[in-house]
């Protein structure tokens, strides 16, 4: 699909980063932050209930399929061909998640059952609302289907396809019996039978899913008053919140994903020690990374955090001098300086930035392409000897980045004004950014989310 690539693995031509990403910085600090978390974290798959329900629901299908005792009726042969197609997995995988929406929905006053981060709610309570409430459940993968427009991309099942290829659950078609995933499958296996809820909701689900399969139409449907009311029950208790999935699933995924080796497993390190009482405690980015001990770390991991401690102060002061140019419609580039200037910087800020990222010679190694083109050319622009000519290159680089997009340039310098054509933005406080501070995060935040489910927390 035309949004897979948006969904699961960064691509510059494909996001809205104009808007929120004028000097094209993303695509250079995601790849720092993937490095760390080798594509198991990033700002779309960071929920430990997210991550189970998908595992849950591929097993489900996988179980289906592999079942020879069940075969699919006339109608639904004619339009799927096989139970092994990838149309016919879609459309399991639309009806498993309204099936979970739903009951969320069913059971949410219910004692620990929390809806926030379940993905296509809002959409599920219009309809639930509107149907006094008794929405029908239809297995399809057409738009009937969906509670979610492009729920194929924006649901769970697509927003954690990359980290689950990743790991090995299946292929990029989700074919499961792919080299080397047997093992992997056995480990699900045991995880499923070792968790009573999770065992018992399983066979109930099968056992539904059979039912509804075996009704002699192209396109079966439920109402939801008509599923079992132990099916709905189990499923908003099974997965009532990230904190609850978290401490029962928490074992098994740090040994999936290995989010707990290397520099990933020494940040969790500090998340753990720095929870209160078994409650989560909040971070920011740069906290994280100065209180992670390092010197335990293989220097390969070593480095990952190293990177981006220097790299990110670097990043960070390009984007404040990008801010202050765009604060206001029209102002003298001598107005830029001194606000530059007031906020503790000055004409060698971004030069001795530049050479302390140079100073390690493996960072720059993590990037190719586009992002090496932008991080090299920022490094340049460091280089020039005023000020002056720093900000002329920075407005130059942001126009090549604009273009790149199909985009209009946000601003412009002549005759030593600096004029902006979008809505300016707000000026830096200088409380905000304090000499060496961070803008831009590494997951770091989207990681603490998920270590915040394993934690019991995470609602």
């Amino acid at each position: 699909m035309f949004l897979d690539k948006y969904l699961t693995i960064y691509d510059d031509r494909l996001t809205g980063e104009s808007y929120i990403d004028p000097i094209g910085t993303l695509i250079i600090w995601s790849a720092y932050g993937q490095k760390i978390f080798n594509n198991r974290v990033n700002s779309i798959s960071n929920d430990v209930r997210n991550y189970t329900l998908n595992l849950f629901n591929h097993y489900l299908i996988r179980r289906l399929i592999r079942d020879e005792s069940f075969q699919l009726g006339s109608r639904l042969l004619s339009l799927y061909g096989s139970k092994n197609t990838l149309q016919f997995k879609y459309a399991c995988l639309l009806y498993l998640e309204n099936m979970f929406v739903y009951s969320i929905l069913k059971h949410d006053g219910d004692k620990g059952v929390d809806s926030t981060g379940v993905l296509g709610i809002t959409n599920g309570r219009r309809h639930w609302s509107g149907t006094n409430p008794n929405p029908k459940l239809v297995f399809s993968n057409e738009k009937d289907g969906q509670l979610l427009v492009r729920q194929l991309s924006l649901g769970v099942s697509g927003r954690y396809k990359t980290p689950f290829m990743g790991i090995g659950y299946f292929d990029g078609n989700y074919q499961y019996d792919i080299p080397d995933s047997g093992p992997i499958w056995e480990g699900v296996e045991a995880l499923i039978a070792g968790s009573p809820q999770l065992g018992q909701l399983s066979e109930a689900v099968c056992d539904h899913l059979k039912f509804v399969l075996g009704q002699n139409s192209a396109k079966p449907q439920i109402s939801f008053n008509d599923v079992p009311e132990a099916l709905h029950k189990a499923y908003a208790k099974t997965f009532a919140s990230s904190g609850f999935v978290g401490k029962f699933s928490r074992s098994y995924w740090l040994a999936a994903t290995r989010l707990d080796t290397g520099a990933a497993g020494a940040l969790l390190q500090v998340l753990d020690e720095n929870a209160e009482s078994g409650k989560p405690v909040e971070l920011s980015a740069q906290r994280l990374t100065e209180l992670t001990p390092k010197k335990d770390l293989q220097p390969e991991e070593r480095e990952k955090i190293e990177h981006i401690e220097l790299l990110e102060p670097f990043l960070a002061d390009v984007m404040l001098l990008f801010f202050l140019l765009t604060t206001k419609k029209s102002q003298p580039l001598t107005s830029v300086i001194a606000e530059w200037m007031k906020l503790g910087r000055d004409e060698d800020t971004l030069r001795s930035r530049a050479q302390r990222v140079r100073s390690n010679q493996n960072l720059l190694n993590v990037l190719k392409g586009s992002a090496l083109w932008r991080l090299q050319t920022m490094l340049h622009l460091a280089d020039a000897p005023t000020l002056l000519d720093q900000i002329t290159l920075l407005v130059d680089y942001h126009g090549k980045v604009m273009t790149g997009r199909a985009q209009s340039s946000w601003l412009n310098i002549d005759d030593n004004l600096v004029k902006v054509h979008v809505r300016p933005s707000r000026p830096p406080a200088e409380k905000d950014w304090p000499n060496g501070t961070w803008y831009n995060n590494y997951y770091l935040p989207q990681f603490q989310w998920l270590v915040s489910g394993y934690q019991g927390g995470g609602v």
